[in-house]
């Protein structure tokens, strides 16, 4: 359908009566109007009205690029004094708008000094990049970003948007609240958490709201996360409150079935917080109260206390989920007041449930995305051995209800026999370190990533669409570090040598984005310049742009895109070129119990090598509900 688009002054501006202006809609958001001087070339102007409120907003025209740019845009109101841990205050534009500069990050560790905070309160901000003007003919589709890092570190500025949006789409990175700002609560009426999600949901409606007068498509609004950010997007998708404003999730290394996707003990970790914070006494207002008495670095330094015991001792484990500190929580259903939750069912019983809207779903991984994560000396000194901890790692994955063990091992009999959970996950005691390595990342990643991202796409095809991706390019310039420092899962980045040839969490972001810090500015060792990452860029960002244009009619004539199926498990492959495939790490999934069959004739039998002679278990099967107390409950 056509609609009409707005007004945006770029080379011959207007001087436009406040009453004209206010009455513009956005077919007619300038009649008549007294020529005024001719403005540079880069300094584009949007009038917009929503709501009855009229606004003028500055941008900026790169010269080189030509790429529009409209920064440090508020979507909320500055969540200060009474708004402090209190749902965002939705905020219209009004007035003169100077959008030509990044706002501040919202408060969290310097990477390289977690005990200095950076950043600002007043930080519910959003960047809208487009290639060109606002005209009369259809709109662009819109990617609405949702950064990683554990919801305790990021930007939006760190995420240069010309390799996407030179794909004709409009980029809008969002900022949201971090560490206990964001996620503190308990599920409760008066403290249920979750505001970081509730930002977002914010930033999404402000999207739909105002998009049309930047040249954007609200009918055509994709939400693409990374990691934690990618757990978001799927909650959003599927949250009353949100789902109607979004056609289309990316979930990029992340689900809303990973690990830690949620808190599993809302109460104990809500005790955990409020005393590290000193707040633990009286109920939630009064919990609440105390927390808005603390300063800003108080609270952000509190955080990271807390994130380092989140991640002590045995609780290594968790350094393989893209998690840093607080997670989202489960809210009740009512909170008697008329207000919406977004998380009011754990995701896996609104997955099997069909409780999502009729999107597509796009969902990837890194081949190694655990591979930063991991000190093999680290892990042995820590769990007495390398096994315990895969073990230890095992009792993560959950996804009671998605499993069947005995069905996959009677499958796999057929081709080439297969191991037992528990002996394929042993550590043979006369490997070496980099046997060990390579053995942790490839049963990590399964577990943690591929598992679950098989699953949901699984799930999510019973009631539309659902694509995988495999990222396989490893980058000569750029690492998931210079986007994701401070997280576990980046954190060991060079340690044990071989990792360098790996392709870990984040890794992919450098090359889909041109590289920032925190504030915007460009990490000149992080530019992409070999010929080899520069093909890798135009594969990658050309098919996330891809995706931002499907809609109903499209998906059905793509040949790309093919729809999860449990036969053959297709999924695309992401290097210098975009190859599509079947059979996603089939035999690998199998043994964790992934209802998947074989496309082509292929044999297991390579599970064993070097642990052994295969052993068929058919016959000696552990019934699935008993599975996770005995495999994955350590």
């Amino acid at each position: 359908m056509l609609r009409k688009k707005p007004f945006l002054r770029h080379a011959v501006a207007f001087c436009v009566p406040p009453l004209l202006a206010l009455l513009a809609t956005p077919g007619e958001a300038i009649v008549g109007g007294i020529r005024s001087a001719t403005p540079p070339i880069d300094d584009p102007v949007v009038f917009v009205r929503v709501g009855g409120r009229a606004a003028r907003v500055e941008g900026l025209r790169n010269r080189n690029t030509g790429l529009y740019s409209f920064r440090g845009i508020h979507y909320a109101e500055s969540p200060t004094g009474q708004n402090r841990f209190a749902r965002p205050q939705y905020r219209h534009l009004s007035g003169d708008v100077n959008a030509t500069s990044n706002g501040p990050p919202c408060p969290q560790p310097e990477p390289s000094n977690p005990y200095r905070v950076i950043g600002h309160e007043d930080c519910l901000l959003l960047n809208i990049f487009t290639p060109q003007m606002p005209d009369e003919t259809t709109g662009l589709p819109v990617v609405v970003w949702i950064h990683g890092g554990g919801y305790r570190y990021g930007s939006a500025s760190q995420y240069g948007a010309e390799p996407l949006t030179s794909n004709g789409v409009i980029f809008v990175p969002i900022q949201y609240r971090l560490g206990s700002f964001g996620m503190i609560g308990d599920g409760s009426r008066d403290l249920s958490g979750n505001l970081a999600l509730l930002d977002m949901a914010t930033a999404v409606r402000w999207v739909r709201d105002y998009i049309a007068w930047f040249g954007g498509d609200p009918a055509q609004i994709k939400l693409v996360g990374h990691g934690s950010g990618a757990t978001a997007a799927m909650v959003l998708a599927s949250a009353t409150m949100a789902r109607s404003s979004v056609t289309g999730v990316v979930a990029m290394s992340g689900s809303s079935l990973q690990p830690n996707a949620y808190e599993m003990e809302p109460v104990g970790a809500y005790r955990e917080a409020t005393m590290r914070h000193r707040c633990a006494a009286g109920n939630e207002t009064e919990v609440v109260k105390c927390l808005r008495d603390k300063s800003t670095e108080e609270i952000v330094q509190m955080d990271t206390e807390l994130q380092a015991e989140r991640f002590r001792g045995e609780k290594l484990v968790n350094g393989v989920t893209p998690q840093a500190g607080l997670n989202p929580v489960v809210e009740e259903k009512d909170d008697g007041r008329g207000l919406l939750g977004l998380l009011t069912d754990k995701p896996e019983v609104s997955l099997q449930a069909g409780d999502f809207p009729k999107i597509p779903l796009l969902i990837g991984v890194t081949k190694d995305e655990t591979a930063n994560a991991i000190d093999v000396k680290e892990i042995q000194s820590t769990f007495k051995g390398a096994t315990n901890f895969l073990k230890k790692t095992s009792s993560l994955v959950g996804l009671e209800g998605f499993l069947n063990v005995e069905k996959q091992v009677q499958a796999l009999d057929t081709v080439g026999g297969i191991l037992q959970l528990d002996k394929y996950l042993e550590i043979p005691a006369g490997w070496d370190v980099t046997q060990i390595f390579s053995k942790l990342v490839e049963a990590t990643t399964d577990a943690v990533f591929n598992l679950p991202a098989v699953v949901s796409a699984q799930a999510w095809s019973k009631s539309s669409k659902a694509f995988i991706y495999s990222f396989e390019h490893r980058s000569d310039s750029t690492k998931g570090r210079d986007f994701l420092a401070g997280l576990p899962i980046v954190a060991k980045t060079g340690t044990n040598g071989a990792d360098g040839r790996l392709v870990g969490h984040g890794d992919e972001l450098g090359l889909l984005f041109d590289t920032h810090d925190v504030y915007g500015n460009p990490i000149a060792s992080a530019t992409v310049k070999s010929a080899k990452d520069l093909n890798a860029r135009k594969a990658f960002a050309s098919f996330i742009a891809k995706f931002a244009y499907l809609n109903t009619s499209s998906m059905h004539q793509d040949n790309v895109f093919k729809s999860f199926s449990s036969k053959g498990t297709p999924f695309v492959r992401v290097g210098e070129k975009i190859a599509v495939d079947n059979d996603f790490r089939f035999c690998q999934l199998s043994i964790w119990g992934a209802q998947l069959e074989a496309l082509k004739s292929l044999s297991c039998s390579f599970l064993g090598e070097g642990l052994g002679s295969v052993s068929k278990v058919v016959g000696n099967v552990v019934p699935i509900n008993k599975v996770s107390g005995l495999l994955f409950g350590g």
